[in-house]
């Protein structure tokens, strides 16, 4: 499967490796992977963000609490839709033995 042609979201294919590392969906999932990584990263660091901030003058102290758990709310928000993204993209992936490893094609 050539990578400039036409994308088909009927036959959406997820490889891992070398062979399907450049294809689109294989990419979404990669970045996927990062996302999660990213949110989980700033969430384990969300209280000291706030106090930073409270710091530099972004917002007043008495509001600290009051954004931290917007701040965490906005996260786990973001988390979750990265969730669903991410489970919507594995149930549309075909198994590894439907699919040629030569050419790319279902083998039906």
């Amino acid at each position: 499967m050539a990578l400039d042609a036409p994308h088909n979201d009927h036959s959406l294919r997820v490889r891992l490796g070398n062979p399907g590392r450049l294809l689109p969906e294989t990419r979404e999932l990669t970045l996927l992977i990062l996302g999660h990584l990213f949110v989980f990263l700033l969430s384990m660091g969300h209280d000291e963000i706030v106090a930073e901030m409270v710091e530099d003058g972004w917002f007043i102290a008495q509001y600290a609490e009051r954004f931290e758990i917007l701040l965490g709310f906005g996260l786990f928000l973001c988390w979750s839709a990265l969730t669903l993204r991410l489970v919507s993209v594995l149930q549309r992936a075909k198994p590894r033995d439907e699919v040629c490893a030569k050419c790319g094609h279902d083998g039906h």
